[in-house]
């Protein structure tokens, strides 16, 4: 009888039941039981459409570094012109830009002369890597021209500003290849 007392006891004695087995707050089953079962979620992700996603983008990210690598001096400098005529046009003081230290006519030569020749030379190297990698005249076509689009479009806007700003003598001065030597430097290297 003893042994079955002392049994009875230790079963009800709350320190020697263990944790998982007690009847109290402190139990992991019943606590499982009581506050719900974990929930399952199904999330869908789209395989196709995630890749497009990023195909996407490292297509941009092509396009904005070949356009920056070809055509970037010449961005900073048409930048500097921008903010000097919205500056005068939002009645700051009007300046000339062929009053500007960094528009005098043998400095944006300078620019001019190292925009085409960094065409004339990173250009072919770069198609050369689309028919590498790409090996689709069609894709490499589709890629790039956004690029030559970017290229074409600054060297506009350079002349429109040159014609605007600068004299006949200082034109001559900047030696601006025109847009048809442009477009050709641009189709000659396909």
């Amino acid at each position: 009888i003893f042994s079955i007392t002392e049994a009875a006891f230790k079963m009800l004695n709350p320190r020697s039941v263990p944790r998982l087995f007690r009847l109290s707050s402190n139990n992991s089953i019943l606590e499982f039981l009581l506050e719900g079962s974990p929930e399952i979620k199904e999330h869908y992700i789209d395989s196709k459409k995630e890749v497009d996603r990023n195909l996407k983008s490292a297509c941009e990210k092509f396009i904005q570094h070949q356009t920056k690598l070809f055509v970037g001096h010449l961005e900073e400098y048409m930048t500097k012109v921008s903010a000097l005529k919205t500056m005068g046009h939002q009645g700051g003081p009007k300046y000339s830009l062929a009053q500007q230290p960094w528009a005098q006519p043998a400095k944006i030569n300078d620019v001019v002369a190292s925009t085409y020749k960094t065409i004339k030379v990173q250009l072919p190297m770069t198609l050369r890597s689309l028919t590498l990698y790409l090996s689709n005249k069609d894709t490499e076509f589709i890629l790039f021209k956004p690029v030559r689009s970017n290229i074409q479009h600054t060297f506009q806007k350079l002349h429109g500003v040159l014609q605007e700003d600068f004299s006949g003598e200082d034109l001559q001065i900047i030696a601006c290849p025109s847009l048809d030597q442009i477009n050709l430097l641009l189709s000659a290297s396909n």
